[in-house]
């Protein structure tokens, strides 16, 4: 059977012509769609890098944030060090003056008095004897500390109250000689006391 081209070629040029019609208005169609996807993860995309790049600045900031927050502690570490080197070299002027005043040199009392001085030997003072030294101890007063320590008025009180005239001692003298003592001032004392005698 013979093919009628005359006819059949302008049918299948029609069919041919819906088949690609209808493949060009598909992909027309779906065009858009790819597009608006394309856009909406172009969107997404853009939306996650400016969140990473927010995170990224979040980031450093918390770090320059804690890089100052160390340089600070670091600091306060390096004045807390220098004030506890201060603090330590205050302590121990004062530990070092402290042992100085209560440190009792034998050898420069001796050499001052040309004999040997007992240390907290109340009657070293001038004008103290054994038993006023007795009578000061049973009182509280034991040390040249405590005795520099206490006021003229109640050494003589002591006095007084032991039934001892006032007038033949000379109790105002004894706090300032009792702290030469204590302070170890022993060339100080015996000048002191060589030109002002007392009466005993």
């Amino acid at each position: 059977m013979e093919i009628n081209w005359m006819i059949a070629g302008p049918v299948l040029a029609g069919i041919l012509g819906i088949v690609i019609g209808y493949l060009m208005g598909y992909a027309t169609k779906k065009s858009p769609d790819s597009k608006k996807e394309l856009e909406a993860w172009e969107n997404k995309y853009e939306a996650k890098n400016r969140e990473l790049n927010t995170s990224l600045e979040k980031r450093k900031e918390l770090e320059n944030t804690i890089s100052n927050l160390q340089t600070r502690l670091s600091n306060v570490e390096s004045e807390l060090a220098s004030s506890k080197s201060k603090l330590n070299a205050v302590q121990n002027i004062a530990s070092g003056t402290t042992e100085t005043v209560n440190s009792f040199r034998s050898e420069e009392a001796r050499r001052a008095y040309g004999k040997d001085v007992i240390q907290d030997d109340l009657t070293i003072v001038e004008g103290i004897t054994i038993e006023i030294a007795s009578l000061l101890k049973q009182n509280g007063i034991n040390t040249w500390k405590e005795l520099s320590t206490t006021s003229a008025e109640r050494c003589r009180e002591i006095l007084t109250s032991s039934g001892r005239a006032t007038d033949t001692h000379q109790p105002a003298t004894w706090p300032d000689q009792a702290r030469l003592a204590y302070e170890g001032k022993w060339e100080e004392l015996r000048e002191w006391q060589n030109k002002h005698k007392v009466m005993v």
